[in-house]
């Protein structure tokens, strides 16, 4: 059998700042910025020598700092300005640098991560609170809350953050920040066509399930959704077919063994694969377990098999456009690969060069051999869309596919326990939290607001894990945001998860306050009664607090 290179765990390069590392640097960054909170800093005048001259004779101006917006640069600072200058007089011309253009000047001149938004003032707690407190009552049930300041990680607000509550598609964060981690964002998912021969006169071509449940059934796509097509695979495989002379029948069988346990949770509601919430959890599927893209059709029984179903149509259409003399055996079935026979076929003498993925060169029909392949896009535009479109689909395949690669079981249960390792390696404190799957679907999962907002941090304090943040969706923009908090300030400046349940309203993401501070929140409302309005109320208006926000 061929390798699933999109199912083991990749090599992955080390951090060049670790996350003690890193925190460690903002801490410095905040010392610095509060030694330049009370200092005018003076820039070099032309002719007074280089930067490095002027660090020789160093003074400062205790005068009070006139404020400048943050990241603001002042016009006519010249490039040569210092933190502290020569004892050379300025000229009348030269303005007094701001904390702000202060804090530039020490990041590039002493290596400390950008210190800017650290002079951006942050909520006071106290004056939040009440604000907080009353955006957030709800009618029945309970909400935990978790408030947290982006850069340092201080918890501003606390309403039972610590306690493991039920928090339906916030799971999403989670399985978003391991997968980007363990799998990195730049890996894709390949889905191959396998040559296999299936005696004397006939050819078996084995379509090898890769954990992409994203793929198309045309031409490839630009979307994240749809961009491996099985329409692509089909006549890159029809024409490596031509290119070996096949003839006779050739059959088409899947191989999505990469799985194991259930299809479906044991521990989600009975109604949530009739529903359509949820289909079975196969290696390979369309557009999330649907025929078609559109998210206002039904899953599909059995995704995997109807993907091999598309592929065999596709490549029966473009055999007989090239003008092959082949005949497509009718029913598709799966046979894993190491299963299928092992007798030598006519076109065995045919080139033995393997076609690389995505190439036309010819490849025989030998056992294992390679037609041809496609990719899925990036794994950080699969976590963009899963967090979107809240797609249950798309989260449980990506929980298979990184516990895989991980070493551990391709099962709900591994998919769950890689989760919060990962976590944990992470420096996410995971005292409490229990998942059972990787999309929030069930009442089972327990995670606390703190939780939530910390594993935010992370991502947003990572380059390679930014995307299960940036991927969110934008209040009264996209997404299942897409109609919420329209007209408020909170319309394009939050971006967060939302989550559903029967009795579950959630609402986990990021939002800048109109000073500019980034915050990091998660507000979980559990035991709410069958009509969830006035939860998503609730929620909504906490966020709306914070978007509008000085609180100072």
């Amino acid at each position: 059998m061929t390798e699933r290179p999109a199912l083991r765990r990749p090599a992955r390069a080390g951090r060049p700042v670790s996350l003690t590392a890193r925190a460690a640097r903002v801490a410095m960054g905040a010392a610095a910025a509060t030694l330049l909170a009370g200092c005018t800093v003076i820039p070099v005048p032309a002719s007074s020598g280089t930067a490095s001259g002027a660090v020789a004779g160093t003074s400062i101006s205790s005068t009070t700092t006139s404020t400048t917006p943050a990241g603001a640069s002042q016009s006519g600072q010249p490039s040569s300005a210092v933190l502290f200058p020569s004892a050379a007089e300025p000229s009348s011309t030269d303005e007094p640098l701001t904390a702000a253009s202060a804090a530039a000047t020490l990041t590039e001149f002493l290596d400390f991560p950008d210190l800017t938004p650290l002079l951006v003032p942050r909520p006071d707690p106290e004056v939040l609170k009440p604000l907080l407190d009353e955006a957030l009552t709800v009618q029945d049930g309970s909400v935990s809350a978790a408030v947290r300041d982006g850069l340092t990680g201080e918890l501003l607000y606390d309403q039972g953050a610590d306690t493991a509550v039920v928090p339906a598609s916030a799971v999403k964060v989670l399985t978003a920040v391991a997968a980007l981690e363990v799998l990195g964002p730049d890996h894709r998912y390949t889905t191959a066509a396998v040559g296999m021969p299936a005696g004397p006169e006939g050819t078996a071509v084995v379509l090898e399930a890769g954990g992409d449940v994203m793929l198309g059934t045309g031409a490839n796509a630009d979307e994240a959704n749809g961009r491996a097509g099985l329409g692509t695979l089909a006549l890159r495989t029809a024409e490596a077919l031509q290119a070996q002379g096949t003839t006779g029948t050739v059959s088409v069988k899947l191989d999505d063994s990469g799985y194991e346990g259930p299809t479906v949770s044991p521990d989600w509601s009975s109604d949530i694969v009739s529903s359509g919430n949820a289909s079975a959890v196969q290696p390979m599927a369309t557009y999330g377990g649907r025929a078609v893209p559109s998210r206002d059709t039904d899953r599909l029984h059995d995704p995997a098999l109807y993907a091999a179903e598309v592929f065999g149509d596709q490549l029966a259409a473009h055999a007989q456009t090239l003008g092959l003399d082949i005949t497509l055996a009718a029913e598709t079935s799966r046979v894993p690969v190491e299963s299928a026979a092992a007798e030598p076929t006519s076109t065995e003498s045919a080139s033995a060069e393997q076609a690389s993925p995505g190439s036309t060169s010819p490849a025989p029909a030998s056992p294992g051999t390679e037609l041809a392949s496609v990719q899925s896009a990036p794994l950080s535009e699969q976590m963009a869309y899963m967090l979107q479109t809240s797609d249950n689909q798309v989260a449980e395949a990506t929980g298979r596919n990184l516990a895989l690669a991980a070493g551990a079981p391709g099962s709900f249960a591994g998919a769950a326990q890689t989760i919060e390792e990962t976590l944990a390696e992470l420096e996410v404190d995971t005292s409490g939290l229990a998942l059972v799957d990787a999309s929030g679907l069930s009442g089972e999962n327990l995670v606390s607001a703190a939780q939530l907002t910390a594993a935010l941090q992370v991502a947003t304090t990572a380059p390679e894990l930014e995307a299960a943040a940036t991927g969110l969706p934008v209040a009264g923009e996209q997404g299942t945001l897409e109609q919420r908090m329209v007209g408020t300030d909170a319309a394009g400046n939050v971006q967060a998860k939302t989550g559903t349940l029967s009795s579950v309203a959630s609402l986990t993401g990021t939002v800048q306050t109109e000073d500019g501070r980034t915050l990091l929140f998660s507000f979980v409302a559990n035991k709410q009664p069958g009509v969830l309005t006035n939860a998503r109320f609730a929620v909504d208006r906490g966020a709306v607090v914070l978007a509008g926000c000085g609180c100072r």
